[in-house]
């Protein structure tokens, strides 16, 4: 599906206050409050060269991705998609789609040749008609204990 003419994507600057941007990746992550939202935005722009990208139609904002360079031993050096999200109303609409060719101009543009996000299940779909593929991985967590 094709998106809509006015569709813009563009980089938002750390701090930008639109209300909109919290408001969609709220639909994401839950449990993330407003500080703490700018907060990690904050950190990651200045430590990781993390970029937050906001798909917009018209004054709204419709979509948020945030992008890094990355760079492994297993992997090299890529783009790691992080938190793509688009807010319910516009899903569908090639939103995302949009997103996520934007993320692919930028990791050629910066010399990296390939792309990695983590995405839940029910949108594994969407991902692999797209192009992406399951790359065999499984993430683990281990939440560690401040006391010890």
């Amino acid at each position: 599906m094709s998106a809509a003419p006015d569709l813009r994507i563009e980089a938002c600057e750390p701090g930008a206050r639109d209300p909109g941007l919290y408001r969609v990746i709220r639909e994401l992550r839950t449990g993330l409050d407003p500080h703490t939202f700018e907060a990690r935005w904050r950190h990651q722009a200045e430590c990781f060269q993390y970029q937050l990208i906001a798909a917009s139609i018209g004054a709204e904002v419709t979509g948020v991705m945030g992008v890094r360079p990355v760079a492994t031993l297993s992997r090299g050096r890529f783009l790691h998609i992080d938190d793509l999200v688009v807010h319910p109303r516009y899903r569908r609409q090639g939103v995302g789609t949009a997103l996520l060719d934007w993320a692919e101009s930028h990791a050629r543009l910066i010399g990296l040749d390939s792309i990695y996000l983590d995405s839940r299940t029910d949108a594994l779909e969407f991902y692999r008609g797209l192009g992406y593929l399951p790359h065999g991985s499984v993430l683990v967590r281990k939440v560690l204990d401040p006391d010890r």
